[in-house]
């Protein structure tokens, strides 16, 4: 049966070869070989003709998401069946008809309206024409009015008229709020970094805050799910309950949802379209919503992920948060808006945790909040492939004294707050439980070496255009070239791609000694474990695959290999410094056990033995174990936890 190599299964699914990479990574293809990755014929065309159903429709959306103008059902965000499929049949009419949005949406809104016993239509056949129909509530009624004038003429209301009926609104589901992110086109929601919050979760974190809590606010509340929720569970009033989005649409369908929440109540919602990074309670003179610095008992939301869209990043946070990360200046904000001992929480890119970059964040977290938990989420979102958490805690209470608890799937444990600030970076190392933390210290309190200073680095070819440079066939002078899936622990697979190598033409090229080398280490670049390699072939390799050529002090290459793929430095990586990237920061701090001759010369051996293409004895394991002196209880517990 055909095997086909990531390129040539890339290339029949019309996608990058990245993202045919992701997809085995989630699951969605499994490959008949992980080294090189190669997948079966059929399984690919199987899974092309599977593209575009309810299932499949978001992969192939997800390799251009922010070019793309398609949609993408975001299932996670309902669980009532019925009202999936009227959804996607309301979206295809919308499609079909050639409707805008904010009328659509209005429309749609007037439907709820009248279904939840908040009007009643005229004889009128202009649906749009507000004054025909009979109001139950003053402040519903201003409220639309409001969003009708901002319509102004719409072109084609019959078409709209045609579809009024069909529509069949439940309330509680925030009907209007999945429509709206249905409709919208996945590059949208991309370019804004706006990916709504499934139900479950928004519910979950509502439940992990302790009562009682008198004001309520979400600085990016979309379509004002965490705002209904929250009034139900928490018995807020309308009036202290606060929500501000910069998209206004959104806005519109939040004040909706929150009258609708408050059916006898006459009120206008404190929910307002604005930029709250750089408007919201802002401490310039003549700001309105200043008082609500300090006063607020929760905040719990889903902020959005990306580099602040605007040209400059608000001065309150120049300096502070140095990255540009709109999600940490959302934190930073939150923060300064919670009273003493108020509560958070934050749905987050897992990247938070351990990323050099956020360190500014993190320190301001640790200063300020007393984390309660962190709850590992795995990838909730439709077409989004990035791991999330949700970071629970209180703003100044108790902060260097807290235990904090960390959940995936069910299981939990704790760590120490305080542990962090003693990290490099303030990186939260929430893998390492309290009782693994003597482990890790017995690790470094052997007598070692490190491959700071102690080696030589270089990175892979970026050629700027894979698809000119990079050839599935050999052809007149043109070699091999690497990259991450062919790397597997001690030996290379077999490379299925060639180039021509002439680095003038190339984006950016290390050297051409460092690939040249009598000897060198190949590395994963994108992994969640160490994988490295032997090459004496002087091969090229791709930025996928990057290099290393050690000078640890009385270790060979092929003994620095053993430690690089061991078990010890596995559990290290993986409790340390695991954050799905291989950096070059954290490798130098890895220890090397300085060993006799012997040690080194049978390591060297099994090696050997290993790269001559036998299987990876046990015996090599038990050295590289025993050079930390460790028990067998100790390994246990390092190779159960994996």
């Amino acid at each position: 049966m055909k095997q086909l190599s990531v390129d040539q299964t890339a290339q029949i699914m019309g996608v990058s070869s990245a993202t045919i990479r992701n997809w085995q990574k989630a699951g969605y293809i499994d490959p008949v070989c992980t080294c090189p990755l190669l997948f079966l014929e059929d399984s690919v065309l199987r899974l092309k003709s599977r593209i575009g159903t309810a299932s499949f429709g978001k992969l192939k959306t997800r390799a251009n998401k922010i070019g793309s103008a398609s949609n993408i059902f975001p299932a996670e965000y309902a669980e009532n069946r019925p009202l999936i499929a009227h959804i996607e049949n309301m979206v295809a009419q919308f499609k079909a008809n050639g409707l805008k949005r904010a009328p659509f949406l209005f429309m749609a809104t007037l439907r709820l309206l009248e279904t939840a016993g908040e009007l009643k239509r005229g004889q009128t056949t202009d649906i749009f024409d507000l004054s025909s129909y009979n109001w139950t509530r003053k402040s519903v009624r201003a409220t639309m009015a409001e969003w009708r004038d901002s319509l102004k003429e719409i072109a084609g209301k019959d078409s709209y008229i045609n579809i009024y009926d069909a529509l069949i609104p439940h309330e509680g589901d925030d009907f209007l709020g999945l429509l709206y992110q249905t409709i919208s086109s996945e590059g949208n929601k991309s370019a804004q970094g706006s990916y709504y919050t499934p139900s479950k979760i928004v519910a979950d974190a509502l439940d992990h805050m302790t009562v009682p809590i008198k004001t309520f606010l979400d600085p990016c509340c979309g379509t004002g799910k965490y705002l209904m929720l929250a009034a139900r569970k928490f018995g807020l009033p309308p009036q202290n309950i606060y929500g501000f989005d910069c998209d206004e649409l959104a806005v519109r369908i939040a004040r909706l949802n929150l009258l609708l929440t408050f059916k006898k109540e006459e009120f206008t919602p404190n929910i307002y379209c604005l930029d709250s990074l750089a408007e919201l309670a802002n401490g310039e003179p003549f700001c309105e919503t200043n008082e609500l610095i300090g006063r607020i008992d929760a905040i719990a939301t889903n902020p959005p992920w990306g580099a602040y869209k605007n040209s400059l990043i608000p001065k309150q946070f120049a300096g502070k948060i140095t990255s540009g990360e709109t999600y940490a200046m959302f934190l930073a904000k939150s923060i300064e808006l919670l009273r003493h001992e108020g509560q958070l929480s934050f749905i987050l890119p897992e990247s938070i945790l351990k990323i050099r970059t956020h360190s500014d964040i993190r320190a301001i977290i640790l200063n300020q909040v007393r984390i309660s938990k962190i709850t590992k989420l795995g990838r909730p979102f439709s077409g989004v492939f990035t791991p999330v958490i949700r970071l629970d805690g209180l703003k100044g209470f108790q902060i260097d004294d807290g235990l904090v608890s960390v959940e995936e799937n069910g299981n939990s444990h704790s760590v120490k707050q305080a542990r962090f600030k003693h990290n490099e970076n303030f990186t939260f190392d929430i893998e390492t439980a309290m009782h693994e933390e003597g482990l890790l210290n017995k690790l470094y309190s052997v007598k070692h070496e490190t491959l700071f200073g102690n080696g030589a680095w270089a990175l892979g070819i970026v050629t700027g255009n894979n698809k000119k440079y990079i050839l599935d066939t050999k052809s007149h002078g043109a070699e091999s070239v690497i990259r991450g899936s062919d790397v597997c622990q001690f030996n290379l697979g077999e490379p299925s791609s060639f180039i021509r190598f002439s680095p003038q033409d190339f984006q950016q090229v290390a050297p051409e000694r460092f690939f040249r080398a009598t000897e060198k280490l190949i590395y994963k670049f994108i992994s969640k474990k160490l994988v490295f390699a032997y090459d004496n072939k002087k091969q090229l390799t791709l930025n996928s695959a990057n290099i290393l050529i050690p000078a640890v002090p009385g270790m060979s290459i092929k003994v620095v290999l053993a430690f690089l793929n061991s078990g010890v430095f596995q559990y290290i990586f993986k409790k340390r410094f695991s954050t799905h990237k291989v950096l070059r920061g954290d490798l130098e701090k890895l220890p090397f056990p300085m060993i006799d001759k012997s040690t080194h010369d049978k390591i060297e051996v099994l090696v050997n033995s290993v790269l001559n293409g036998n299987i990876i004895p046990a015996e090599l394991e038990y050295l590289l174990f025993a050079t930390f002196n460790l028990t067998d209880q100790e390994i246990l517990l390092m190779t159960t936890r994996q």
